[in-house]
């Protein structure tokens, strides 16, 4: 069988039509219409049906999907295994979360664009239990994300436990969340349910019976910290978001934690994975950058 024909059925169904997979592959629909003919006869099987104006998958082409991705990765590690000692190009997808992207990956990929020039960058911010669902489906090839639980799947790299702070405006200095057994008239400002820190502080509340008077949620770190310093409510970040904020006294650090609680940062990939030339380097910047503390 031609591989190359492979290549094309898997472009097709994640282009959405012949044509643009056409122009992604840089040769003519007819050239696309004959690979997936060819297919069809060596497989002895149909991969499209037309339904209206689209091309879409028959069930027995939906079946043969999971082998299509997997011929593919295989392929694409064989490539980057005769590639190692090269310099790095091709594409790298790499997810992170939306505190690290903000905060700690501008210098990463600074430094990564230097060294790695010839690479192309897909970047996403996404929850941090998406990404390790992104890397075990190989839908990613590196995340830089907090520890969310079990990854025995993927290999880890720790770039630094990140300590957690509660923090609120100069007039909620007064506010206590370490006794027990009671009702705060305040408001907990974060982002969505899966965010790993919003869940451990939630979880000490539970604990110690502590409720609030309700939850804000705001998808954009820099928009909580406005709203906590314009005392519409608490938050509980990564202290490295709000550093500046606690030097300039725009927020104030209330006691909730003897020691501090802490997230682990990680950039992983899956443990099955070939580490690509550019994967290396941008592990690397990681490293430099983060781990150091930079």
């Amino acid at each position: 069988m031609d591989l190359r024909r492979f290549i094309t059925l898997k472009t097709v169904v994640e282009e959405g039509s012949f044509v643009r997979a056409a122009n992604k592959l840089c040769c003519t629909q007819s050239t696309v219409t004959f690979h997936i003919q060819q297919l069809e006869q060596e497989l002895s099987l149909q991969l499209f049906e037309k339904i209206g104006r689209r091309m879409c998958l028959t069930e027995s082409g939906k079946k043969l999907m999971p082998h299509v991705h997997e011929l593919t990765r295989v392929m694409a590690s064989i490539r980057q295994a005769a590639q190692q000692n090269s310099e790095p190009e091709g594409e790298l997808r790499v997810a992170t979360g939306e505190t690290l992207l903000a905060y700690k990956m501008p210098q990463v990929l600074q430094r990564f664009k230097e060294k790695a020039p010839r690479v192309r960058l897909s970047l996403q911010s996404l929850n941090c239990y998406v990404i390790r669902d992104a890397l075990l489906n190989d839908e990613v090839d590196l995340g830089v994300f907090y520890r969310v639980g079990n990854d025995e799947a993927l290999t880890c790299n720790a770039i630094g436990e990140q300590t957690l702070a509660l923090v609120a405006s100069p007039a909620l200095l007064g506010a206590d969340f370490t006794r027990t057994d009671q009702h705060l008239p305040l408001s907990f400002v974060i982002n969505e349910p899966q965010c790993i820190f919003r869940q451990l502080f939630e979880s000490q509340l539970r604990a110690r019976r502590i409720t609030l008077e309700n939850t804000i949620e705001l998808w954009s770190i820099e928009s909580i910290k406005l709203c906590v310093a314009a005392n519409l409510g608490v938050s509980f970040l990564p202290r490295f978001t709000v550093t500046r904020e606690l030097q300039d006294g725009t927020l104030v650090e209330l006691p909730f934690s003897d020691p501090p609680l802490s997230i682990t940062a990680l950039c992983a990939h899956h443990a099955g994975k070939v580490v690509s030339p550019a994967m290396r380097v941008f592990m690397t910047c990681v490293e430099e950058c983060c781990a150091a503390g930079k």
